[in-house]
């Protein structure tokens, strides 16, 4: 009989001796290979993940506009974002998971405590009865051992489950700061027409007053009059849908910085400043950094153990199970020597009936790690995408202000022009009108591409990850 000496040396080799059993059974990770375009790369690289030590230091991109409202915007977001609360909760719960399965390391041992007393009756002849009592303090060991590496095979899914969530919020979080900051630029834009409304509804009364007068002298027709009047009220009536947009950018700010739209507010700032430098090329390393890209390929890793989880359901299990403790009749002789009980074994189990079940569990965690590759490598184009949209769409856009402006200069010389020559009664009012409202969409359209070009600008810091 082994002694307890022994038993206790056996209890603490018995992981090490487990975990170097075998290799686990089941394919080992590899991450999807994809061939990139050659704008992004030399012939397509072989996506893999990088160590903690790699990964980039999260930049607060957003502090490149010099605008101390986005900044406290953003940061407030970070802080009361409800979904960013639900994210960062889901986190937790996939560490814990992961801690739970770290757990399966470490045998099972639980103390109970027991007393009883019975009374028993004796049957044939002399009859009669027997009281008796029961005290026991069974300690009780139970250990599987992980042959086949199934234990090794949910703690790397949990693990690369607690790492996808972790990068899941890394991505949400770049996703809500962007859009923070393209509602915000939104709503710049919406001030700088608000702006430029008032100073044409000025404009626009100031003339209205003069051809009143100028009306009262007979000087000009009545029609002239009506002109001026419907450019002032259809002024007024565009300022008003302005005031209505302006309104639902900023409750929209709210619910993103988990506030109450009632009664939320953010003061008037009319101007629009020039995008941040961002590069005109990204190579295909800083894809890589893209945090739903990580978090997809961290997907992948916790399917593909998952197969290895199901393919160790097809193997016998090793238990090593012990009993220990004290027993005895008295209290008083529960502690002692005397009462001391114990027993060792071990077990083996295989699975003989339940294949069906067993290999359907398998095929069915295979097709999980296809369709997690699948997303995965979706994820990446799409991102591709993004990329190349944002590059483009800058250099198209600011082309494209290079004209506006050209065109807006052009306006505003065809309207100075025109009153001059409707002052020398040389053109009627209609053309000052008609010269006064391609000045107005021209610098409504100016605006306009200033507010995209802040607004892709996002896109691309987006696009490749917040870094560069």
């Amino acid at each position: 009989m082994p002694s307890e000496s022994f038993f206790r040396r056996f209890l603490s080799v018995a992981p090490v001796l487990a975990l170097g059993a075998c290799a686990p059974v089941g394919p080992n990770h590899e991450t999807p290979a994809m061939e990139l375009p050659a704008s992004f790369s030399q012939g397509g690289v072989k996506w893999k993940r990088q160590s903690p030590e790699t990964l980039p230091v999260p930049r607060a991109w957003w502090k490149l506009y010099g605008d101390p409202t986005l900044t406290s915007l953003v940061d407030r977001s970070f802080s009361m974002n409800q979904n960013l609360a639900a994210s960062s909760a889901r986190l937790r719960q996939a560490r814990e998971l992961s801690n739970q399965a770290r757990s399966l390391y470490f045998p099972n041992i639980t103390l109970g405590t027991n007393a009883e007393r019975s009374k028993t009756r004796f049957r044939g002849p002399g009859g009669g009865s027997n009281l008796e009592s029961s005290f026991t303090v069974p300690v009780d060991f139970s250990y599987e051992l992980d042959v086949w590496g199934k234990v090794r095979r949910q703690v790397e899914s949990a693990s690369a489950s607690e790492a996808a969530a972790q990068e899941t919020l890394n991505a949400l979080k770049l996703s809500i700061a962007g859009e923070v900051a393209q509602t915000y630029w939104a709503l710049r834009a919406v001030d700088a027409d608000r702006a430029m409304l008032a100073k044409t509804l000025e404009i626009r009364r100031r003339a209205l007053g003069l051809l009143d007068a100028r009306r009262k002298a007979g000087s000009i027709s009545g029609l002239d009059l009506a002109r001026a009047e419907t450019e002032v009220a259809t002024a007024e009536a565009d300022r008003i849908r302005l005031d209505q947009d302006r309104v639902q950018l900023v409750n929209a700010l709210a619910v993103l910085t988990g506030s109450a739209a009632t009664g939320s507010s953010i003061p008037d700032r009319p101007d629009l400043p020039q995008p941040p430098s961002v590069p005109g090329t990204v190579p295909s390393e800083l894809l890589r950094q893209r945090p739903d890209i990580r978090a997809a390929e961290r997907r992948v890793a916790a399917a593909n153990a998952d197969i290895g989880v199901a393919a160790a359901a097809f193997y016998p299990s090793f238990t090593l199970n012990s009993r220990g403790g004290f027993d005895a009749t008295e209290m008083a002789d529960l502690f002692q020597a005397s009462s001391l009980v114990w027993s060792l074994g071990a077990g083996a189990v295989t699975p003989i009936t339940g294949q069906k079940y067993l290999r359907a569990q398998k095929a069915a965690a295979v097709a999980a790690h296809d369709a997690a590759s699948a997303e995965y490598r979706q994820t990446v184009l799409e991102s591709m995408g993004e990329v190349e949209n944002a590059l483009q769409g800058s250099a198209i856009l600011q082309r494209r202000q290079v004209a506006q402006d050209q065109a807006l200069a052009s306006a505003r010389k065809t309207f100075d022009l025109s009153v001059k020559r409707f002052n020398s009664g040389l053109v009627s009012f209609l053309d000052v009108v008609d010269a006064e409202r391609t000045r107005l969409d021209a610098e409504r359209a100016a605006n306009a591409i200033r507010a995209e070009r802040l607004a892709i600008s996002v896109s691309l810091i987006k696009a490749i990850g917040g870094e560069w």
